[in-house]
């Protein structure tokens, strides 16, 4: 990919001088308005570099995610390990460093107030009153106290435990800025960051973690396969914090991609990782952009030979071993750990065949499960059993390299492409014998064209509107009928009374409804209107298919098969104007324009997707503040029955009006969201227009023909 790089740097700096040029010989003149719009185009080329692909990491403690991930990145000490100190909910993110050659870790605080109010929570919980203790959330609450202000912390008040002394070691924390850590080697970054990412029992009162939100690690020499990735480590369990609950959330819908981390001796009955994705299913979905998934399973180098074998029911000679051979016995290990790596695939892809809500959701295409065996170990090691292409771990480095080369391949598409367009409008201004005539007549021809491709989109999306709303109606009318019966599986699940219940609630209380614990998720605004979602899902799914890139995915009346179909200028109308050299010169530009706007839409489409799907669960959210409030509020003997009571008479007081508002608020951000969408195609190609067909002005010493062959020249390599 170095090619492509280096050639959308030439790229730019061809444009580059082109608009130097243009400034300097005319500016002050009549053409300045016509200068000004061809500059603004060339800075507007860099905005088709979209964000980078988000990979998530699941696996719980233990699974190697860590280990995995360092081998990934060839840093065997880069995130610390969660062997021996117990793992937090911080998400890690890691990416390059591309501009020298330092380990660097950036760390964002929650705020204070937010702490202060969290605290407050947690001495609450901590003295044990007999009736309505929960173990969980004591033991949470414990860990945090300590972990920051040590052991005496769970006896001292909160005013103390809030003194802007008890951080002088953080005070990043006290002024809300990011903290920044710059080292020269990862094993030095991995030992100063460790307190801020794990949980430590030997060192009371020196981590930080319980204050920080994330930590971003960035990191050298991955440029070519983590420039336009990052990987983020996103935890499997929460711990009552809001904020961290919400980025989880937030980072998942942001996912391309998933892997789920499992020891491979767990493979085939892991059930954890696949209970994590199953409830957070809509969010990798319909409210997400994942496309693919990815099975890792882990420590295959950890093998017992002999019980292998004799488990397996095999013999020497079912692997072509004789004893004979002095290399029998690394040989019969080698043997094993391929034997049970492919079985543990087989068992992997039947297991997936089970997951109904993961399939129901996701279009499960041949390439949506990959399935890898690794050994981190056995990759880093200086002397391994294992060829590297063994370890699976060279595999892993290639899919991401995959994502990077083809961000980095559609940027460069972009912006050449882009730039051509430009060159060519400026070559269309070049004549100075120009036909304002026939230009003003193609102006009122295209004019017309794009009035009829913008009525072909209103009256598809108005059917798609009315039919969301259909969907959306019979929804809400069994939310409104199942309701109580809806909430009382999250506030009074059976099987859990006052001794194990009450202070999960109350952290679903005071976090809006939406609590990721140590065992799972509850989300009971989700659960308010999941009849609604039922309704929805499929035409919600079709509606927004083939975002992400995958033309397989794209149905016939997707949004993006119809955008993809909009257009001013057929091949008809180029074929017509090819004898113009001006007036093609025209056209060749706009088609780029429309071309390129287009692409462009996908990155903004996918974070209105997300928006519109989560309108439905934030609108209920809204409704139910004023009881959250109050139930978060109320402690002591009896609590938990008067929170479930004041949630319940909330809703039920509410049902007649809380889900016909989410369904307006859905449609409302809906028809928002697209109207925003049709508008900026109009109003790019309208103003394209305008500069290029309804201009007087020329360019008679802007000779760009030599720059035009030069761009071609590197378009040819950005397509090899």
């Amino acid at each position: 990919m170095g090619d492509v790089t280096r050639n959308i740097r030439l790229a730019k700096i061809i444009m580059t001088k082109v608009k130097y040029k243009l400034r300097n010989e005319f500016e002050n003149s009549s053409t300045e308005n016509l200068t000004q719009y061809i500059r603004k185009s060339i800075s507007k080329l860099d905005e088709g570099i979209k964000k980078k692909t988000t990979v998530g990491v699941f696996g719980k403690t233990g699974a190697g995610k860590s280990s995995l991930i360092n081998a990934v990145l060839g840093e065997r000490y880069l995130l610390p390990s969660g062997t021996i100190c117990a793992c937090t909910s911080v998400i890690i993110q890691v990416e390059a460093n591309v501009t020298d050659s330092n380990y660097i870790a950036e760390i964002e605080f929650i705020s204070k107030q937010e702490w202060e109010d969290e605290l407050e929570t947690l001495l609450k919980v901590l003295p044990k009153d007999g009736e309505e203790s929960d173990y969980e959330i004591f033991s949470t609450a414990n860990d945090k106290i300590t972990a920051l202000y040590g052991e005496e912390g769970v006896f001292m008040t909160k005013e103390y435990l809030m003194n802007d002394e008890r951080f002088s070691e953080i005070p990043e924390f006290l002024t809300c800025q990011t903290k920044n850590i710059t080292c020269k080697d990862a094993s030095e970054l991995s030992g100063i960051i460790a307190s801020y990412v794990q949980h430590d029992d030997s060192s009371p009162g020196g981590c930080y973690w319980p204050v920080v939100r994330s930590v971003t690690i960035k990191i050298p020499n991955c440029k070519d396969f983590l420039e336009h990735v990052m990987l983020v480590d996103l935890p499997g369990t929460g711990d009552c914090n809001k904020s961290r609950d919400q980025m989880w959330r937030s980072k998942l819908r942001d996912c391309s991609t998933v892997w789920i981390v499992s020891e491979i001796t767990r493979a085939g009955s892991e059930k954890e990782a696949w209970e994590i994705l199953s409830t957070s299913v809509r969010d990798m979905a319909q409210g997400g952009q994942c496309s693919s998934i990815s099975f890792i399973c882990t420590k295959t180098d950890d093998i017992n030979p002999q019980n292998y074998m004799r488990s397996a029911k095999l013999i020497d000679e079912d692997f072509h071993i004789t004893s004979e051979d002095p290399q029998c016995t690394n040989k019969r290990k080698i043997a094993c750990i391929k034997h049970r790596n492919n079985k543990a695939k087989e068992k992997v892809r039947k297991n997936f065949n089970q997951q109904d809500t993961i399939k129901k959701n996701f279009n499960c295409h041949d390439k949506f499960l990959s399935v890898f065996t690794v050994s981190s170990e056995e990759f880093i090691k200086e002397s391994p059993l294992l060829k590297p292409e063994d370890t699976e771990i060279p595999k892993l480095k290639n899919l991401l390299r995959m994502y990077n080369d083809s961000h980095t391949n559609e940027t460069a598409n972009l912006y050449v492409s882009g730039a051509l367009g430009i060159l060519s409008l400026i070559e269309g201004f070049k004549d100075t014998n120009t036909d304002m005539a026939k230009r003003f007549s193609l102006y009122k021809k295209l004019k017309i064209n794009l009035q009829d491709a913008d009525q072909h989109m209103q009256e598809y999306y108005m059917n798609v509107y009315h039919s969301l709303k259909e969907h959306l109606s019979n929804g809400t009318t069994e939310s409104e009928g199942n309701c109580i019966e809806n909430a009382k599986t999250v506030i009074a699940p059976k099987g859990k009374d006052g001794r194990g219940f009450h202070g999960t609630l109350t952290a679903l209380c005071k976090n809006d409804g939406y609590y990721r614990s140590r065992t799972g998720e509850l989300d009971l605004n989700g659960c308010l209107v999941k009849c609604m979602y039922n309704h929805i899902d499929k035409e919600f799914s079709d509606f927004f298919s083939g975002l992400q890139g995958d033309v397989t995915d794209v149905t016939e009346k997707s949004l993006q098969a119809n955008i993809n179909r909009f257009t001013i200028i057929t091949d008809d109308l180029l074929h017509s104007y090819e004898n113009s050299p001006v007036l093609i010169h025209m056209l060749k530009f706009l088609k780029t324009e429309e071309k390129n706007k287009i692409l462009m839409l996908k990155p903004h489409i996918l974070q209105q997707k997300k928006k519109i799907y989560a309108s439905l669960a934030e609108s209920i959210k809204r409704s139910m503040q004023p009881c959250y409030q109050r139930a978060a509020k109320d402690f002591g003997p009896g609590s938990m029955k008067r929170k479930q009571a004041v949630l319940l008479e909330h809703i039920e007081s509410s049902r007649s009006t809380m889900f016909k508002d989410a369904q307006e608020h859905m449609l409302k951000t809906f028809d928002d969201e697209m109207n925003e969408t049709f508008m900026e195609i109009k109003a790019r190609l309208n103003e394209a227009m305008e500069h290029s067909l309804s201009n007087v002005n020329t360019l008679p010493r802007m000779d760009v023909c030599e720059e035009i062959h030069q761009l071609k020249k590197l378009i040819t390599h950005v397509y090899d």
